[in-house]
């Protein structure tokens, strides 16, 4: 029995053309194109996820625009005097932000600003004149409109001892932020008084530490929080330290720790990653192999048919 081998009819040409000549160099083409797209789509991803453009948590207070309102200080009063440190400082502000408080223009700490639209927050004086003011800031550390300051006085303690601008706790930062389970680091500087120094620090979670510290100057402080915070996601620290001769600081700052989340509106790095992976190339090479081996198929019947033909003749 003569096998014949089968032709199909070409539409367009009116001609007989074997069924081999499908457009495997087109279709290879267009995977090649596609899987260079996908390739370059999970280097970016991959990117970006590494240099902290990927999943994140919230870590700020809110995210928008600049605050409006300005922060009043209602307490304490223009022309007060102090005979002891720390003081309270309280006053109203814009909600869901956070309050810088300024004397003489350097950070003495913060506070959120509660849902009843007021702030409050302990801080040290320096001897002699302080001008307090106050400055509400967004999570992406947008400061709102200044605040009218409040010039209050604290007297020298006699003997010179307790607190006084000999002994100074300062931060740069206002706040840090963090999620449950990671290491909040807090960058500090002791300025002035006698070594050694006793630093105790109040997490604002129900835990404290203290160290000693032999010389002034910057440290950090390290701690991680196992759950998350208290209103928008807040824990008050507060950091007191004396030296060796019995001066005193204060300083209150804030930390935020929320749940991790996404980045609103978007799929986050690390997801595009996986789903690169986990979806995409699988599919990306079952196509692939199918092409390959439908090609080969097809150039081994072709084989056939050819030494079919030559048997023929």
């Amino acid at each position: 029995m003569v096998v014949v081998p089968r032709y199909s009819h070409h539409r367009h040409t009116g001609r007989l053309r074997p069924h081999h000549e499908t457009s495997y160099g087109l279709l290879l083409f267009v995977l090649l194109l596609i899987g260079g797209g996908l390739l370059s789509w999970s280097l970016t991803a991959g990117a970006a996820s590494t240099s902290g453009g990927g999943q994140y948590g919230v870590t700020g207070v809110v995210t928008g625009p600049r605050p409006v309102k300005s922060v009043v200080i209602t307490s304490p009063s223009n022309g007060q005097n102090f005979q002891a440190n720390p003081i309270t400082v309280e006053g109203t502000c814009q909600v869901a932000t956070l309050v810088k408080v300024f004397k003489n223009g350097v950070l003495a700490g913060s506070a959120p600003c509660q849902a009843n639209g007021r702030f409050s927050l302990q801080l040290d004086l320096l001897i002699g004149q302080n001008a307090l003011t106050a400055v509400s800031y967004n999570a992406n550390d947008l400061p709102g409109p200044d605040g009218a300051p409040v010039n209050v006085t604290l007297s020298a303690p006699a003997g010179g001892l307790g607190f006084s601008t000999e002994l100074i706790i300062q931060s740069t930062n206002y706040y840090r932020g963090a999620q449950p389970g990671e290491k909040v680091v807090w960058p500090i500087t002791l300025v002035g008084g006698q070594s050694p120094y006793a630093v105790n620090i109040d997490w604002g979670d129900g835990t404290s530490d203290l160290i000693t510290r032999l010389a002034p100057g910057p440290f950090t402080l390290e701690h991680t929080y196992k759950k998350v915070g208290g209103y928008l996601g807040s824990f008050p620290l507060i950091i007191r330290a004396s030296d060796a001769v019995g001066h005193t600081a204060y300083l209150q700052l804030t930390t935020i720790v929320n749940a991790p989340t996404g980045k609103a509106g978007s799929a986050t790095a690390g997801s595009t990653t996986n789903i690169s992976f986990v979806l995409l190339w699988p599919i990306w090479v079952v196509l692939f192999l199918m092409v390959i081996s439908f090609w080969l198929g097809e150039r081994r019947e072709k084989k056939i048919m050819q030494r079919q033909m030559a048997a023929l003749s």
